[in-house]
Parts: C-alpha cells; sequence; structure tokens
C-alpha cells in the first residue's frame, strides 16, 4: 500500500491505515451512484484484489457510458465531500430496513443463524441520502485517499479500485494474463458449482447436517490442485530443480509444500523440504521496524540470505551438507549433526514468506527453480456488497495458530499485524505475478471452523491498548456470522490442520 497512516498509542500499539478502511467507503458511494445510473439494477461484488474489487451486475451488462456515468457520480460525492450517514441498528431493525429495499442477500444472512449478542451490537448501516450498506465495523470517509479511484470494465464485470497505486504495482497491465485472477475466477466458479459463496449458503449447509460431504469435496478439490502443480513441475520444460513456495504470513504453506512433497513421490520422485525459517539471523542481528520499535521478522533482511545461498549450491552441486535448523532461543540457525545429500531425482522445495523474492532466488538459475505462490483468496461473501477480507482470514488462521502452538497471544500477533500486512504490501505481493502457478488455499467452510476456536482466546477485557480492543471486536463480530463447527471431519491433511492442530504432517 502507498499510503499509511501512523499512531502511536501509548509506545505500545500501532495503528496503520488498511486497505479496507479505503475501499470500504468507496463501496457506499459506488452503491449511491449505481441507485442513481442504474435504479433497480442488482449486482454482487465478488472478491478482493490488490487494491480494489471485483464485481459484476445480475443477469445485465452495462454500457461503456454507464460505466462512466458511474463513475462521474462517485466523483462528484467525493469532491463534494459528501457525508456519509452512520447509523447503529439491531438485527430487527436492520432486517426490516433491508425487507424495505428488497436485499434477501442480508436478511437471509441474519436469518441463516440463531441470535448472537455479538451479531445484535455491532451492525452498522451507512448510506448518502439513499439506501443503505450494511458493515460490522465503523467506516471512514477517507475522501482525499479516493480521489485516483478508478472503476473500469473487465471481462462480464468490472474492477472497483480503491487504491491505484497498490492495484498498479502487482497487477500486470495485461489483466487477461493475471494468474492471479485466474486463480480466483477458478475458485469462485468452483463454489458457485457447489452453491456456497455467502456466509448464508454455508449456514444453511450447515443447519441441514450436509457439511460433512461438503469438507470432502473442497479438500478433494485441493488435492485435486496440488496434484496438477506437482504434474507440471514433473513436465516443465525448464527441468526446475528448486521449487520456492512464497506467500503471505498464514496461507498454509507448510502444509501445501508437505503435500506437494507427497505428490512428487507419487510420481516417483524425491522431495527434501526447508523451511526459510531456518535461516533467520540470531535475534540480536533482526531489524527493528522505526515506527514501532520493535524487531520485524517480517523483512527479508531479518534471513541470513548469504547462507541460504550457500545451502542451495552446495545441495544442486550434490555435496553433502550439514542442514541449519532454526532454534527459538534467540541464538540463530545451528547445523544439524547429520548430513543431509540429494541426487538427480531430489526436488528441493523451500517455502516462507520471501521465496517469490529475487533477492532470495536470483543465484539460482531460473532454468533450475520453480516458483509457487501460496495466499487464502477467500471467496465466500459476507453479503451481494462485501466480500469478506483475505487479510482479515489470514489474521484469524494466525490468532489461532499463534496461541495454540507458539505460545503467544492474541494482544502479540495483533500488536504485530500491522507490520505484517506492511510488509507484504511491499516485498511479497508485488512479486506474485512472478509466480510459474498460484494456489488458492483457502477453504470455504474453514471460518466456520474458526468461530468454534477464536471467540474463547479473544477477551476484549484483556486487550492491552484500544487499537487491539477494536481488532477484537471486529473479529469477534464476523466470527458471530457463522454457526460455529467442531473440527472431527476435517481430514488430518488438510491444510486447516496446519492451524488448529491434529495434522499428520510435522511442523
Amino acid at each position: 500500500m502507498s499510503k499509511k497512516s501512523f499512531v502511536n498509542n501509548n509506545n505500545d500499539t500501532l495503528e496503520r491505515e488498511s486497505f479496507r478502511s479505503i475501499l470500504e467507503p468507496l463501496i457506499v458511494l459506488f452503491n449511491k451512484a449505481v441507485n442513481q445510473v442504474l435504479p433497480g439494477q442488482e449486482y454482487v461484488l465478488e472478491y478482493s484484489i490488490p487494491g480494489g474489487i471485483y464485481g459484476y451486475f445480475k443477469n445485465f451488462t452495462p454500457t461503456d457510458k454507464q460505466i462512466n456515468d458511474i463513475k462521474e457520480n462517485i466523483k462528484e460525492l467525493i469532491i463534494d465531500r459528501t457525508p456519509i450517514q452512520h447509523e447503529l441498528l439491531s438485527r430487527k431493525d436492520v432486517i426490516s430496513y433491508f425487507q424495505k429495499l428488497g436485499r434477501n442477500d442480508i436478511i437471509d444472512l441474519l436469518n441463516s443463524k440463531p441470535r448472537d449478542e455479538n451479531i445484535n451490537s455491532g451492525l452498522r448501516i451507512l448510506n448518502v441520502n439513499g439506501s443503505g450498506e450494511l458493515f460490522l465495523n465503523d467506516v471512514k470517509e477517507n475522501y482525499d485517499k479516493l480521489r485516483d479511484f478508478k472503476l473500469f470494465k473487465f471481462n462480464k464485470g468490472f474492477f472497483l479500485i480503491a487504491d491505484t497505486d497498490f492495484f498498479n504495482r502487482v497487477m500486470p497491465k495485461r489483466l487477461e494474463l493475471s494468474k492471479y485472477l485466474k486463480r480466483f475466477n477458478e475458485s469462485e466458479n468452483t463454489m458457485q458449482h457447489f452453491g456456497i459463496t455467502s456466509i448464508a449458503q454455508l449456514n444453511n449447509i450447515i443447519r441441514k447436517g450436509e457439511l460433512s460431504e461438503f469438507i470432502k469435496v473442497s479438500e478433494a478439490y485441493q488435492a485435486k490442485i496440488i496434484s496438477r502443480i506437482a504434474d507440471n513441475i514433473i513436465g516443465h520444460p525448464l527441468k526446475p530443480r528448486v521449487i520456492f513456495i512464497a506467500g503471505p504470513t498464514s496461507s498454509g504453506k507448510t502444509t501445501t509444500a508437505n503435500r506437494l512433497a507427497v505428490e512428487l513421490k507419487v510420481l516417483k520422485k524425491k522431495a527434501l523440504l526447508l523451511s526459510l525459517d531456518s535461516f533467520y539471523l540470531p535475534h540480536s542481528e533482526i531489524p527493528v521496524d522505526p515506527q514501532t520499535g520493535l524487531q520485524n521478522f517480517e523483512l527479508i533482511t531479518a534471513l541470513d540470505l548469504q547462507l541460504f545461498k550457500n545451502t542451495i549450491k552446495a545441495l544442486l552441486n550434490y555435496e553433502a551438507v550439514h542442514l541449519p535448523k532454526y532454534y527459538f532461543d534467540g541464538k540463530g540457525a545451528k547445523p544439524a549433526s547429520t548430513p543431509t545429500q540429494i541426487d538427480d531425482e531430489t526436488y528441493v522445495i523451500v517455502e516462507g514468506i520471501h521465496g517469490l523474492n529475487p533477492q532470495l532466488w536470483h543465484d539460482v538459475m531460473d532454468v533450475e527453480s520453480y516458483r509457487l505462490y501460496i495466499s487464502a483468496l477467500t471467496t465466500i461473501n459476507i453479503h451481494d456488497h462485501l466480500p469478506m477480507s483475505t487479510s482479515d482470514h489470514r489474521l484469524i488462521r494466525r490468532v489461532v495458530r499463534d496461541h495454540l502452538f507458539r505460545g503467544y497471544d492474541f494482544n502479540e500477533t495483533i500488536k504485530r499485524w500491522p507490520d505484517v500486512m506492511q510488509n507484504e504490501y511491499q516485498s511479497i505481493f508485488p512479486f506474485q505475478e512472478s509466480a510459474h502457478a498460484i494456489f488458492n488455499s483457502a477453504l470455504i467452510y474453514e471460518i466456520a471452523v474458526f468461530a468454534h476456536y477464536a471467540p474463547s482466546k479473544l477477551n476484549v477485557e484483556k486487550a492491552k491498548s484500544e487499537y487491539i480492543a477494536e481488532q477484537v471486536e471486529k473479529i469477534k463480530r464476523l466470527l458471530s456470522l457463522f454457526i460455529p463447527v467442531a473440527p472431527a471431519d476435517i481430514p488430518f491433511t488438510s491444510i486447516l490442520r496446519e492451524f488448529i492442530g491434529g495434522s499428520s504432517f510435522k511442523y
């Protein structure tokens, strides 16, 4: 993201303006403009993309002029700094409000789960002199940051871009060639085929007792994609020897690396797994973020890059290598007592958040590397005009994993989250299109499982700052929309097991 605001609260929290805080007021303005230009036309904001959102009109294709009229209408609202009205209403009043507007998507959402006080106390309607939008959190206008927004047609739908700079840095000029969009579209089309693209539809499946079968189908779908990637690696004309698996935090890289190794073995190959975590510098050498005063483990400079390059070169030269192993004592990696040596049939799989960064792999010839980008590209919608945030999805994953397996409570995880996101915007997302393939690790049902785990880990009264308290309330309101699901039917090889435990893989 190109622009961020930094607010220190008693030196123990740091609030950085998130991408969604810019996008959400634009969604309100877009709704007003559509009602002005195309009254009565229904639309869906289908999924988030870098810098914005992709959507389409139901059973209707707008002309170029109509899209331009909507854009000009939004511009006028921004220039005039038209105020957005905020109303905090009860669940009953929200249902009554949207019944008058014929918004069955919101009515179905609120009726798909029994009464929950977190829902009842957190529903916000925002509007500009007309029909409103439903949000779970406060939305600020941010007009100064919206002046450069974009709205343009793409395929059968449109892109609504809030952060144009970020969109331009990450997405290719020829959008039809984007691997990211291709993977998101494929996932979305698959979920539409299964009939689950919203929280309301997922809750209905759970209420009917049909989730167990859907879990099997979802897991089989992911397994098929990983198998296809393994086939592509084996058949790649450049004959890659090293496979880099990268992606933002909590995207399921470790489980994917293990499952890919299994698929390669099915194809009569060998696999050696390496984690970039093993190449962390000693804590005394980890760079400090000047904004937070915290050591930033998310930066690529927190890794011993020379040790990594020497290790890869030695392995590819078939030398016996004492691989580094990182211990969380702050002293850095130590060489394993037993050496490792590979042969011509062995693929080296390297997983870590920086796997696509050229600083990591530029000394490994392109003919010897295959790059796989992984992220949790959730396709589930809160309602027709509000897709779920992919970053919120990953934060929920990380809060649960950190609590269960890393000894961090939610305060530590959420306090560091702004650093995590900033590094992703600067050092991870811009490289995603350089991948040979993109894998979507999101499971459409998984947030319902986190609704079973996370609320008991999140106590707003124990929050150590106002910022952390706000984030806890935000997460709990989102999770309160889901019917909680216990993990009994989740396979031991599932990516979800990386975050809730019980995996058959070693981490």
